[in-house]
């Protein structure tokens, strides 16, 4: 049996977070003893304990960089060499340069890191870009295994020189049986709608999800079309000054921020398209999600969204073009019937292209064949 460590940050419940529970349990418990670190006190640590999964808490991880990184970092060494793991496996940036190190010190026979996007982005300054770029290439030297969930962060991270070809793999996110099963079900029963057409989105309120430009086109088409309605699920940094715009426009009664839900479900029932115009994202599960449930998805024109999301099975708008995302929204609003068929093919291209088979049994080989 592999004793297998998953190191996380934040103990939220979103797509970093949930990814590793859904490859956890779909793991064999006579083939691995499965182990989770990560900072306490928030709703992913309870979830790792309610699969019966041993959980390591880390008191001093921080999301900024911080002095404490060096108690964390010792920390981690001290775990390590106590439990003795077979497999270090470690997810997203800080995680991954910490965590890789301290397995490389400790000898650790299978490290293996996760990337769920990349630390640098084109928008940053000269020397911050430059700044993590070296850190992501480090990162990558010390592990044995790097896995990227799209292929566009593969190729850049190879075309940049960042990672070696053989160390390189991209598999996909995806669902769980019973979870994709259940969102397939909504996706067979739904109709035309006949009256609003309601576009909804599950996000977290920050700069990444680029929510000021979709609540200001939300806005310019809600003017529009009076048929259109929109439901933004979620919280975060810019929630409030979100809700500023809305109010401005007296708008309130017609785009809703109910507040964070960590039942998605309920809300994926109730939308008839959705809408993810993001910055930057890795391989964003709430698009996975509103897919397999039958729902054409509006997405940003970045590349990562672009192996999703296309022509047949949705629409792609360019970032910060506010105008043209009103005007689709719009276009929608008119006629949806164009916009039901592509949510009906949606969910037939998602089930082959994120099949959990496919990701569990990849992961497996990775940590059974290599560990040998």
């Amino acid at each position: 049996m592999k004793k297998l460590l998953h190191l996380q940050l934040l103990p939220l419940l979103s797509g970093v977070q949930r990814f590793s529970l859904y490859l956890l349990e779909g793991l064999d418990s006579r083939e691995f003893e499965i182990w989770v670190a990560c900072k306490p006190g928030g709703e992913f640590p309870e979830a790792v304990k309610r699969r019966g999964f041993h959980f390591i808490s880390l008191p001093s991880f921080r999301h900024p960089i911080s002095y404490t990184d060096f108690f964390t970092f010792l920390h981690l060494i001290l775990i390590i060499k106590r439990y003795r793991f077979d497999i270090v496996h470690t997810n997203s940036s800080k995680p991954g340069l910490l965590g890789r190190l301290a397995a490389r010190i400790c000898k650790v026979p299978l490290i293996i890191h996760t990337a769920h996007g990349t630390p640098f982005q084109e928008s940053q300054s000269k020397l911050k870009y430059r700044f993590f770029t070296f850190m992501e290439a480090w990162g990558n030297s010390l592990g044995h295994k790097t896995v990227f969930v799209n292929n566009s962060d593969r190729l850049n991270c190879l075309k940049l020189g960042l990672i070696s070809e053989k160390k390189a793999y991209t598999v996909f996110n995806a669902l769980p049986l019973m979870q994709s099963e259940i969102l397939e079900h909504i996706a067979k029963k739904r109709c035309l709608p006949e009256g609003e057409i309601i576009i909804g989105s599950t996000i977290r309120f920050s700069d990444q999800k680029n929510v000021i430009s979709l609540i200001t086109a939300a806005c310019l088409a809600c003017k529009q079309s009076i048929k259109l309605k929109f439901i933004i699920v979620g919280d975060g940094e810019h929630l409030e000054l979100c809700k500023a715009i809305i109010r401005t426009h007296r708008l309130e009664t017609r785009i809703i921020l109910p507040g964070w839900d960590s039942e998605v479900i309920p809300w994926l029932k109730v939308f008839n398209a959705y809408v993810l115009y993001s910055r930057w994202e890795a391989m964003p599960f709430s698009i996975i999600e509103a897919m397999h449930s039958g729902l054409p998805v509006i997405g940003s024109a970045i590349p990562s969204i672009s192996e999703l999301v296309d022509n047949d099975c949705g629409y792609l708008v360019p970032l910060n073009d506010e105008p043209a995302l009103a005007r689709l929204f719009v276009r929608i609003a008119s006629d949806f019937s164009p916009a039901w068929h592509k949510g009906q093919r949606a969910a037939s291209k998602v089930k082959q292209l994120c099949s959990y088979q496919n990701m569990l049994s990849q992961y497996r080989e990775h940590y059974l064949v290599d560990s040998l």
